[in-house]
């Protein structure tokens, strides 16, 4: 099996699911990503308004509640010490997909996933941006708490929703990939 048809595998298991044209594919991609950006930047901007340090909101029956934290790291509050390399990392995947992966993309689902994993990106470089301490070092606006499980955004949510349709996409349509690498060898 060469490389080339290793990689063609793996992006037509991504490309699975109806085709869409290379304009359809951008809107597509750019257009759930600026809309879910929006949803998070709204939801925060909610939070930090309406919830002090500390309060708790409960949602559903102590399995959800809402309660302000500005994470400094990443996932499960993990690299504070790295929040300029976490900022410069996830500035240079943002502009990976849209340079490399993004001119290749003609399936819907592979779209939408994209397109939550750029909202998802976008939302909490945004946060790193903007939020205080400082440009490069401002903390993540978490706080949508799950009962034994951790406080995450909505921007978080796209990333984990983005990561389980390509976990799916891949597995589902492994067949298809695996018949492009044999065909290519």
């Amino acid at each position: 099996m060469s490389a080339k048809g290793s990689d063609q595998g793996f992006i037509a298991a991504l490309n699975a699911g109806p085709k869409l044209s290379k304009a359809a594919s951008w809107a597509v991609l750019l257009g759930l990503a600026v809309v879910f950006w929006g949803i998070d930047r709204a939801s925060k901007m909610w939070a930090v308004y309406e919830l002090s340090s500390g309060q708790q909101i409960p949602v559903i029956n102590g399995l959800l509640k809402f309660e302000l934290y500005f994470n400094p790291g990443a996932a499960f509050s993990m690299g504070e010490s790295f929040t300029v390399g976490l900022t410069i990392f996830s500035i240079v995947i943002f502009g990976a997909v849209l340079a490399f992966l993004a001119p290749k993309l003609r399936g819907i689902w592979c779209c939408f996933g994209f397109g939550l994993l750029l909202a998802g990106i976008a939302g909490n470089v945004t946060d790193r941006l903007f939020c205080p301490p400082g440009p490069f070092r401002g903390h993540v606006i978490d706080f949508i708490s799950l009962k034994y499980f951790a406080v995450f955004n909505v921007a978080d949510m796209c990333i984990t929703g983005a990561a389980i349709l390509f976990i799916v996409l891949l597995l589902f349509f492994d067949r298809k990939a695996k018949k492009l690498d044999e065909d290519a060898a």
